[in-house]
């Protein structure tokens, strides 16, 4: 018993750590925006949110709240499983992977920039990793379930295509149809997908044989 309470308290100061960066990232983030002259209060907004990055990570912060001060809502119930942690925990690897593989070495930041730049792509998806692999209890997970965590991705890639025709605005370089075209932009968002479903299996397979041992061990 003394050891669970223990496991819990890491947990919440973990997830606690994870909040307060996120508390203080997302708004340090748009406020950067709503600064440039280019934009209006509404276009910096809509900028803010068209990022998959502050998407995320803005889950992430919903996330730590519930977990935190949700007491006994339903939509702290939610948070707490472990399928809706495992979906989450995908999400934000996946910002974290694509940024420090194809973008970090094209992108240049300075300042309050490049500090909330790793928050968000390095130290909350390590972060949140670990929180959900030593403090999550895990689960058997369906691998069906990949489909329906595919569609916040789904949704996402089309709108920012269609958002894109509309304003020739893409967030990220490798979905960019005016240097890329329309053809190129969709296959790879289309590799994105099929990342997304190789980290979902790999993540589903460590919380099924985490399971396995611990009913063993019982």
């Amino acid at each position: 018993m003394k050891k669970e309470n223990t496991t819990k308290i890491k947990g919440e100061i973990l997830i606690g750590i994870i909040f307060a960066l996120e508390l203080f990232a997302l708004p340090v983030q748009f406020y950067l925006l709503v600064k440039n002259p280019e934009f209006t209060f509404f276009s910096a907004a809509v900028r803010f949110f068209s990022f998959f990055t502050i998407l995320t990570n803005a889950i992430v912060f919903l996330c730590g709240a519930m977990l935190l001060f949700g007491g006994s809502s339903k939509l702290n119930s939610f948070f707490k499983r472990c399928t809706t942690l495992t979906a989450i925990t995908v999400y934000i690897l996946i910002v974290g992977i694509v940024f420090n593989l194809l973008l970090r070495p094209i992108i240049d930041l300075k300042g309050h920039h490049l500090i909330v730049s790793e928050i968000f792509h390095t130290v909350v998806p390590v972060l949140f990793f670990f929180y959900w692999l030593f403090f999550v209890s895990p689960e058997k997970i369906s691998f069906k379930v990949i489909f329906f965590w595919l569609a916040y991705p789904i949704i996402y890639i089309f709108y920012t295509l269609f958002h894109g025709i509309m304003t020739n605005f893409y967030p990220y370089p490798f979905i960019d149809v005016t240097k890329l075209g329309f053809e190129t932009a969709l296959v790879n968002g289309l590799f994105v997908l099929i990342a997304f479903v190789v980290l979902s299996v790999i993540l589903i397979s460590i919380s099924k044989i985490r399971t396995k041992k611990i009913s063993l061990e019982d």
